[in-house]
């Protein structure tokens, strides 16, 4: 007790505190100088031991620590991949290059269809000049109309909106221009906050007599003023329930940046995004990437259906068990990849019980316009904006862009609707990294406003969509292959476990290795979208013309009929065994008669 060593920093090393205890003078017997001695040996065998454990403990770890360690399908393949690419980096002495973030984001995989989509890049598909060349079902992105988007930004009065006034030439609020969220504004009004009595807008059919003259910003509610004898939406809890205010909107460049934003404004690193699943792949990069969150999928009992409360509670408390915060309800409407349409009931519900739990909800919409025509008793779209009367509260969000609709991914134009002002605080500071450049803000908002050629574009937009839905859903049902029936979005779930070697994940591989080599058709796998259930794939309709939709669809065809006739002997099937699979597949336009008719499909004018 006597000779008592006080350590009073914490990161003192042994050899100080060795040297310390040999200073000091003995003055009580041996006894007690033994005793002393033999503390001290104690003291340093720990120290040693502790200090060995610690580093044995860290070599051990065999998932980088960005890994999701509470579920399955994101720790297999992808997470060991990352992990062995980052110590070889690691060996190579590139840490003297790039910080360990750098690290992370340079190993970070890419899609397993990739390469496959590579291809499809470098040799596309022609009908007339390259029919047997690679066609990419594997991308939501709407080509049918991009030339209709085109013709209206190169009119000159367009052109002259993008730079003839100054504060494009300019810094400005970080939250957009003035003049474009407003513009915006009106066209969330317009095509998300309409009444029962313009239920058609969700699709670009507005009523004649609720249309305004001109392209002048006029509000949903002076129009439906205009209207007399029309139907009065039910009064919400605000005082501006049909009214977006501008100063709710924030610009940003695409949805995943605005996500990711979000994400870091209202969550800490480490809290669990709750997503149903199956979902789309790009939310993994949005979600971890910069605001460090982890993703957890919530797998969905009927996606045919959408979610459940019951769905979402049970993933929620398996997230907890595993130390997880779970602070965030990620939903898309209409979905993606099913293109199921949420219900309003079901969009009640969800919020209902994720404030029950003190959890914000963001809404991703950004495929709200390409709404097919109702299917039976399938519900129409309602945006989130609309089922809650416009009382988003702080804890819903919605998210929007022109990247799907629109079919213009390039302009990196997303829009986020919110209530809560601290939120847009946070965002006119981080924004500055992500924002929207003034021209394309100009032009965005000239071509929003302009609501006869909104109104003829969306409206052709969906008849195109029907179409093209309609002819890969036909040749699903001639192949017997079972599929999600969609109402919205730019593609079609169908479930191909039938034709896998075994039902597994490695079965679902080389299935879609041998569709993308002998029948040169690259499809999105539900792996890539944490589908528990091997063999379901999207299929994306709108990235190609309905002629090349065509011919990938016999090649598919013609693949399948071989695997069904070889009766599951998959060790015959190879590239030399189907080599006439391009070939037999004659382009829509070497045949007589199409393979079904869509001429009802057409909206007459």
């Amino acid at each position: 007790q006597k000779h008592k060593i006080q350590l009073t920093a914490p990161r003192r090393s042994c050899r100080c505190v060795a040297r310390e205890v040999m200073s000091q003078r003995w003055d009580g017997s041996s006894g007690e100088s033994v005793a002393t001695a033999l503390s001290f040996a104690i003291f340093l065998f720990s120290s040693v031991f502790c200090t060995k454990y610690i580093r044995k403990h860290k070599k051990k770890q065999t998932r980088p620590p960005w890994d999701d360690e509470f579920d399955d399908s994101l720790r297999d393949c992808d997470s060991f991949a990352m992990l062995r690419a980052l110590e070889s980096l690691q060996d190579s002495g590139a840490t003297d290059y790039v910080s360990a973030r750098g690290l992370r984001a340079a190993v970070t995989p890419t899609a397993s269809y990739w390469n496959g989509f590579m291809l499809c890049l470098q040799n596309p598909c022609d009908p007339l000049t390259n029919p047997e060349g690679h066609i990419s079902l594997c991308v939501s992105e709407n080509k049918l109309v991009q030339e209709a988007l085109a013709t209206r930004l190169m009119r000159p009065d367009t052109a002259m909106t993008a730079f003839s006034q100054s504060d494009v030439y300019s810094y400005n609020g970080y939250l957009g221009l003035p003049c474009a969220r407003q513009a915006m504004a009106y066209f969330l009004e317009r095509r998300f906050l309409m009444t029962d009595g313009d239920e058609a807008s969700t699709t670009g059919d507005i009523p004649e007599n609720k249309r305004t003259e001109g392209r002048g910003l006029v509000s949903v509610a002076e129009a439906r003023d205009s209207n007399k004898g029309g139907d009065e939406m039910d009064s919400g809890p605000g005082p501006d329930s049909d009214r977006i205010d501008p100063e709710h909107i924030a610009l940003g460049s695409g949805c995943g940046s605005l996500l990711s934003n979000v994400l870091q404004s209202l969550c800490e690193a480490g809290d669990a995004v709750l997503i149903p699943a199956p979902y789309r792949a790009a939310f993994d990069n949005d979600v971890r990437s910069v605001a460090c969150c982890a993703p957890f999928p919530a797998p969905v009992s009927d996606i045919r259906r959408g979610p459940s409360p019951e769905d979402l509670e049970m993933a929620a408390v398996r997230a907890e068990r595993l130390g997880r915060r779970v602070r965030m309800l990620l939903l898309t409407n209409p979905h993606d990849p099913t293109g199921v349409v949420y219900s309003p009931t079901l969009i009640r519900r969800l919020v209902t019980w994720a404030r029950e739990r003190n959890m914000h909800v963001i809404f991703d919409e950004v495929y709200a316009l390409s709404v097919h025509e109702d299917v039976g008793d399938v519900p129409s779209f309602q945006s989130v904006v609309r089922v809650l009367r416009n009382s988003l509260k702080d804890d819903v969000h919605m998210l929007y862009s022109l990247s799907k609709d629109f079919g213009a991914g390039g302009f990196r134009f997303g829009v986020l609707y919110s209530q809560n002002a601290l939120l847009l605080r946070a965002l006119a500071n981080l924004n500055i990294f992500s924002g929207v450049s003034h021209p394309m803000q100009r032009v965005v908002s000239e071509v929003l406003t302009d609501d006869p050629f909104i109104d003829m574009f969306l409206s052709d937009a969906r008849a195109q969509l029907r179409w093209s839905y309609t002819l890969c859903a036909r040749k699903l049902e001639e192949m017997v292959i079972p599929y999600v029936e969609a109402t919205g979005g730019l593609f079609l779930y169908a479930d191909f476990s039938g034709l896998l070697p075994d039902v597994s994940f490695d079965g679902e591989d080389r299935f879609a290795a041998l569709v993308n080599d002998a029948a040169r058709v690259v499809l999105t796998p539900g792996r890539s979208m944490h589908d528990r259930k091997p063999g379901m794939f999207r299929l994306c309709y709108a990235w190609v013309t309905p002629d090349v939709l065509e011919i990938a669809m016999e090649r598919l065809s013609y693949l399948v009929t071989k695997i069904r006739r070889n009766h599951g002997n998959w060790d015959s099937l190879d590239t030399a065994s189907l080599g006439d699979v391009t070939k037999r597949c004659m382009p829509l336009g070497m045949r007589r008669n199409p393979s079904i008719d869509l001429r009802g499909l057409t909206h007459a004018r």
